[in-house]
């Protein structure tokens, strides 16, 4: 595996969970300033760059070029590890929100809807009002990367079978799972119609899309062309231009699609970096972050909500001058405790499951054996 691929990648895991951090971070008193009026954006940017991302660095990882093998063993490897990644984390995670979800006084969790979000599968199902929130806010995002990882085996075996004709293939089902979102936004965007477009079979488009884009990247020959180099200050750009248009319209920019051009630049521009390792953005310290960021994702939102009910209780006030060293202190907080669970639970808790279930079913890769 071409670790210079990985550690910018890696790394962006990073910046994309931030993004969402620093959004959820307006509840807490003394970071209202950050919950402005289109706030929302950052964090709808910050997913779509992570399921785009996701699209890229499966297809990486498993695919890579053509060596994919459509057998039950090695789709049974790829969801046992996809399991055993997101599974314990997210099982933990859902029984430390609990009695937030129990005592909410705005969006309680229904008890007979529980197990639906036990299963991850809440966003799977595009029609109808849905099972309501779960004990952990955040999770809706891993039932759309279960829905992607369970798609993900019959998209590889489609592109070994499309063969030449496999970017036509992908190109086909983006556009129309693209034209899908388009419609039932535009026509549908109600909370009472019958099908949401924000759920996961409607946000494929955006894993099929970060497919694509390996798929692209795979072809450079050379990875010193400017436009290569312009890519991921045109993302930013794109992104910056999307939230002064929200601004300037003073209305939500509602289709996850606009997010989608960004996304990709951003992922290309850091994937075709070479000189990652004295890159300050792809550094050893901030692959780290990269590696431990779900476990951020997955324990921000809540601590933030625990934190706001205690500081509230004791009518927590802060001076102006210091809203930014209280956001750093936050942040910095927050980002030890997921470094801690990242490497004493997390990360040793998915290499020994993904192992024992790996030989429990007999999927272990047979060793050639000289004669």
């Amino acid at each position: 595996m071409n670790t210079e691929l990985i550690r910018p990648l890696t790394a962006l895991r990073f910046y994309a969970a931030f993004i969402v951090f620093s959004l959820h971070a307006s509840m807490l008193p003394g970071l209202e300033w950050l919950g402005h009026p289109h706030a929302e954006l950052q964090g709808r940017i910050g997913v779509s760059v992570f399921f785009v991302l996701s699209g890229f660095i499966m297809t990486y990882v498993y695919y890579g070029a053509d060596r994919y093998e459509s057998t039950r063993a090695n789709a049974g490897r790829f969801m046992i590890a996809r399991i055993t990644r997101i599974f314990p984390l997210h099982l933990l995670t859902m029984l430390i929100c609990m009695p937030l979800g129990l005592n909410s006084s705005t969006s309680p969790i229904q008890v007979e809807n529980l197990p639906i979000h036990v299963l991850l599968l809440q966003e799977w199902n595009p029609f109808g009002p849905g099972p309501g929130p779960g004990p952990n806010k955040v999770s809706w995002t891993l039932s759309c990367e279960m829905l992607f990882y369970v798609c993900t085996p019959f998209l590889f075996a489609a592109m070994l079978r499309a063969g030449r004709r496999k970017l036509l293939f992908l190109g086909t089902l983006f556009v129309l799972l693209a034209g899908a979102t388009i419609y039932f936004f535009t026509s549908h965007n109600d909370p009472l119609n019958v099908v949401h477009a924000e759920r996961a079979p409607f946000r494929l488009a955006d894993y099929v899309l970060g497919i694509i884009a390996f798929l692209f990247f795979q072809r450079a020959k050379r990875f010193d062309h400017v436009w290569q180099k312009a890519l991921l200050p045109m993302g930013v750009l794109w992104f910056v231009g999307l939230m002064a248009m929200e601004y300037y319209r003073d209305a939500s920019t509602d289709e996850n699609l606009w997010m989608l051009p960004g996304s990709v630049m951003v992922v290309l521009g850091m994937a075709y970096r070479r000189d990652s390792k004295n890159w300050f953005l792809a550094s050893d310290r901030m692959v780290f972050l990269g590696e431990a960021s779900f476990t951020f994702y997955m324990i921000h939102e809540f601590l933030l909500r625990y934190s706001r009910q205690i500081l509230l209780k004791f009518g927590f006030e802060i001076h102006w001058l210091l809203y930014i060293p209280w956001f750093i202190l936050v942040f910095s907080a927050i980002q030890f405790a997921a470094n801690q669970v990242h490497l004493r639970f997390e990360a040793p808790v998915h290499n020994k499951a993904r192992k024992w279930l790996v030989k429990r079913f007999g999927l272990e890769k047979k060793k050639m054996v000289a004669e």
